[in-house]
């Protein structure tokens, strides 16, 4: 409550005169009275041998991708506050709070995140003023529309002095109270106050044994002190014992205390750690604290199963762990593979009884059954070469990239996709199938414990691409595999046979499964053991195609601004004529290469323009189209990525895997031998 006509209160009583309009001319520093010290991040704290907390969480993860894929309302994987649609809903406190920063049994005083980086210490700095900007408006709305917030603490908090109990603890929700500004090395950063809503329960990160809350009429009745300002005639709340300041960043008495820099060390006044904001119905959390995302799956219905929110994690109901949908057909709690033998021997699994997803409802107008593709071709995007009759009833489309390789692209169509065996058939078997598909950790990634945005198998030879996936033998394949195999092995033929380039037979197949809006970004398949030849059959849901050239090839120097050694000067790139140019100077020995370095230098370095290179080629991938991207370079110097449209997708790839670049004990995965009625004719 506002108080314009009083004198700021100490502990120790009142602390000077003030005007008859209640503005503050002076402050005397007061002696605190049972203080509360002001921890900085930084400080060291032996959390092994802090207290244990009196309970458990009601959820909990070990990785934040687990947590944010379990709560809705906190899907920040990175930052520490999840603010979306205006609003603020999720808040995490690990391990640096900031300066003057406090955690209780039922307050937390934070730093507000934004516009900071991390110093050659780890700590984080303040770049800039912080201001009602995107984090601290969305603070500040959830205050005024009374949005409770869900807060969450890492065990790397030195400021609860406990011992957690895992990495990532959900505590309770809480509300905003307060939100201000503070000097934070010369800058101005925000500070929020929360208060936890549910007041007459013990917290589970109490002090074990400690005891109960005191009732909550008891403690309503404290009320912080609010000053106006001399300067500003603004009110600011008193925060510390040593002194009432204005908190706001605009006002010149912003962050003093009668004129004068306030000392390093502060203490919290005991009125803003007590006092209790009190009940209020209408702080009505948006989501459930812990969600209940199985309850509201109806696993006989096909087109939930392949659904956005099927692919979502879920909140163990035996152990409370967050858990990330990482198999195809449900979740487990443990799981050797991504989280080792040490980790929580939970027992909780839920395999889902998946309905097959008709090509209905994947595919537009699939009644239609179009008997040839049209398709149109932007001119923003490279144009092929189209060839109706040489491979009908495919349409043929070749994308050819001067001294980099070429993009085959086989267009399928109703004859093609209808027979018996083929694209439709081949749709339904590989989803009624227990493949084994499921999402592995990426293996460099900015967030540990991050999933592929797709489920994955593979056969035949070992492939780790930006995964590392265990490989089954041909041998363990079944049918409807080989028989994919056989439509990419006539696909790669075909692309390959007009060019003067050996035919390698593919060796090795992955097939990826697309859950709705999954995708997979910018990669390229250029590891050394691949060959020069990588195709791929899109059944299921159409899918757009992006291929675009290297970020450092396109500019002719890397993301560290680092000039290439070798610059190939492709068709295409960024100041192409003068790359041009100074490289037929360099190899006729008109300049040195010192010479060289320093032009190229002169001219990509002070005059590019920063981004990645637009798409050169785009393709629409339907149901049963084939795409070969071969040549050697192709990998080297351009990567793709593939969106689906819709929602469920498969895609198999073969690639020839070169044998002298695996064990031995491996080489047999990779043969096999095809019946029959799995070799393809291209009919």
């Amino acid at each position: 409550m506002a108080r314009p006509a009083r004198k700021p209160r100490s502990p120790s009583g009142p602390s000077g005169p003030i005007k008859a309009g209640g503005r503050v001319t002076r402050a005397r520093k007061a002696a605190p009275n049972s203080p509360i010290r002001i921890q900085a991040a930084e400080i060291a704290v032996d959390l092994e041998s802090a207290p244990p907390v009196d309970g458990e969480p009601p959820a909990w993860a070990e990785t934040r991708p687990e947590l944010c894929d379990a709560l809705p309302w906190f899907r920040s994987v990175q930052g520490g506050v999840y603010h979306s649609g205006g609003f603020c809903w999720g808040f995490l406190v690990d391990a640096d709070c900031g300066i003057r920063s406090y955690i209780g049994e039922e307050v937390i005083i934070t730093r507000v995140g934004g516009g900071c980086t991390k110093d050659a210490d780890g700590n984080l700095v303040l770049l800039k003023d912080q201001d009602e900007s995107c984090f601290i408006t969305s603070i500040i709305n959830s205050k005024e529309h009374n949005v409770p917030v869900g807060i969450i603490i890492g065990n790397r908090n030195v400021l609860l002095g406990k011992k957690l109990p895992h990495r990532y603890n959900v505590m309770a929700y809480f509300r905003v109270t307060d939100i201000w500004f503070e000097r934070v090395g010369g800058k101005a950063g925000g500070k929020v106050r929360f208060e936890k809503i549910d007041l007459e329960n013990k917290s589970w990160w109490a002090e074990k044994d400690s005891p109960p809350p005191s009732p909550i009429e008891q403690r309503v009745n404290i009320k912080p002190e609010r000053v106006q300002c001399l300067e500003c005639s603004k009110f600011s709340t008193r925060i510390y014992n040593e002194g009432w300041m204005c908190l706001q960043p605009s006002c010149k008495s912003f962050w003093t205390i009668d004129g004068s820099v306030p000392p390093v060390c502060l203490t919290f006044h005991p009125d803003l750690l007590n006092y209790r904001a009190g009940p209020d119905l209408s702080l009505q959390p948006h989501y459930s604290l812990v969600p209940d995302l199985l309850a509201t799956i109806n696993e006989h219905e096909g087109d939930t199963s392949a659904s956005r929110i099927a692919w979502r994690g879920i909140v163990c109901p035996q152990c409370s762990k967050c858990i990330s949908r990482r198999f195809w057909r449900g979740w487990k709690c443990t799981d050797d593979v991504t989280t080792g033998p040490d980790c929580n021997a939970c027992s909780f699994e839920k395999t889902m009884n998946i309905q097959p997803v008709s090509l209905r409802s994947v595919i537009d107008d699939f009644e239609l059954g179009p008997i040839k593709r049209a398709l149109f071709f932007d001119r923003k995007f490279m144009t092929p070469e189209v060839d109706d009759s040489s491979l009908r009833p495919y349409r043929k489309l070749t994308y050819r990239i001067p001294g980099v390789g070429s993009v085959t692209h086989f267009v399928s169509n109703k004859a093609i996709n209808n027979r018996t065996n083929g694209p439709n058939d081949l749709f339904h078997q590989l989803q009624a199938s227990d493949l084994g598909l499921r999402r592995y950790p990426l293996q460099q990634s900015v967030v540990p414990g991050t999933l592929t945005a797709h489920f994955a198998v593979n056969f035949g030879m070992p492939y780790k691409y930006v995964v590392s996936v265990d490989s089954k033998g041909f041998s363990e394949a079944p049918d409807e595999i080989l028989r994919a195999l056989g439509r990419l092995s006539w696909a790669t033929e075909k692309a390959v046979v007009d060019t003067a380039d050996s035919y390698f037979l593919p060796n090795e197949l992955l097939m990826l499964g697309y859950f709705e809006d999954m995708k997979i970004g910018y990669h390229d398949d250029g590891e050394s053991s691949l060959g020069p030849t990588i195709s791929t059959l899109s059944l299921g849901a159409t899918a757009t195609m992006y291929i675009r050239m290297k970020y450092k090839h396109y500019h002719g120097f890397s993301k560290a601004r680092k000039l290439l050694e070798d610059d190939p000067v492709l068709q295409g790139c960024q100041f192409e004529s003068e790359r041009r140019t100074l490289k037929e100077q360099f190899e006729t020995g008109e300049i040195t290469k010192d010479g060289y370095d320093t032009l190229r230098r002169a001219a990509l370095l002070k005059h590019s323009r920063n981004g990645e290179a637009s798409p050169t080629i785009k393709l629409t991938l339907n149901h049963g189209d084939l795409v070969v991207m071969h040549g050697e370079n192709l990998q080297k110097y351009y990567e793709h990525s593939v969106v689906p449209d819709k929602k469920l997708r498969f895609a198999l790839t073969a690639r020839y895997i070169k044998p002298d670049h695996v064990d031995e004990q491996e080489l047999k995965k990779g043969e096999f031998t095809l019946l029959p009625d799995q070799i393809y004719d291209g009919k």
